[in-house]
């Protein structure tokens, strides 16, 4: 298992952009025709896709941005995920990429589907690593409990909390994410990673998904790829994901962890591969 993409300073070209005045932190790698843009998910950063990236920027335009607020990118006062949309969409403009690929992991699949839903036919199609596409109960009082339940989740994050028990509640969180298998080192690598995101961002980026406009039964006409991870597939979720993404293709991935790109990086990146190249056809 390659464990140490983290731990590398990434060596692809550093730019920025601004949005609402704030600089968002982006790199960009690669000659292909087509462009891949890879988002991170809650409390990570552009570092999270870099086997991904590696493998594909041979044959591809890779690019990777650290959302608002995570990462080298500046803070906000607010977070929502309209604001991540337009960061992807600033980064997609300044660097002419025409209509790329959305490959985005957990928290960051909800900011590709918005993307997809706001500008219809801009994205070429999709990749969800184990994205954080849910099913919220058909009500509105069980939407409403389920709101209320993730904003209770998002208060474990928040700065005001002290610095020892927010970093046990973040801890704790993770632990759920994680196969049986998972590694410790890898376990503890990851938890490293996500404490340096600010406070302020992992509470605000987490109450950001608890916003029920978010999660209606639009659907995206184009191609789209899920790799889902964990100990078994969610009952029924292949078919409620057909109907969001008619184009779908699923992949329960067992025995990984909720970062299955870099516990299994080869094959994560050989997935997104094969997909690319089966549309294409």
């Amino acid at each position: 298992m390659k464990i140490a993409w983290l731990l590398c300073a990434s060596t692809l070209l550093a730019e920025t952009v601004l949005v609402d005045g704030k600089k968002i932190f982006y790199r960009a790698e690669g000659n292909g025709k087509e462009t891949i843009l890879f988002i991170h998910g809650w409390s990570c950063n552009e570092t999270f896709f870099l086997p991904q990236r590696e493998g594909l920027s041979k044959s591809y335009r890779v690019i990777a941005l650290d959302l608002p607020g995570h990462g080298k990118s500046e803070s906000f006062d607010r977070y929502s995920i309209d604001l991540f949309v337009r960061a992807v969409e600033a980064v997609r403009v300044k660097e002419n990429a025409g209509r790329p690929w959305l490959v985005a992991h957990s928290m960051g699949a909800v900011v590709a589907r918005e993307f997809g839903k706001k500008n219809p036919g801009l994205a070429r199609g999709f990749v969800f690593v184990d994205g954080s596409i849910f099913r919220l109960p058909p009500d509105e009082a069980g939407r409403e409990r389920w709101k209320q339940m993730m904003e209770n989740l998002a208060q474990r994050f928040s700065p005001a909390l002290e610095k020892q028990v927010r970093e046990r509640n973040v801890s704790e969180f993770l632990g759920n994410l994680y196969a049986d298998a998972t590694p410790t080192e890898f376990r503890l690598m990851i938890l490293g990673q996500i404490l340096q995101t600010r406070p302020t961002t992992s509470e605000g980026a987490f109450r950001a998904l608890a916003d029920l406009k978010l999660w209606d039964d639009a659907a995206l006409a184009q191609p789209v790829l899920f790799l889902r991870a964990g100990r078994q597939a969610p009952p029924g979720e292949e078919q409620y994901l057909r109907g969001l993404f008619p184009q779908l293709r699923y992949k329960f991935v067992p025995g990984v962890s909720h970062f299955l790109q870099l516990e299994r990086p080869d094959e994560v990146t050989r997935d997104i591969a094969e997909f690319l190249r089966s549309v294409q056809k």
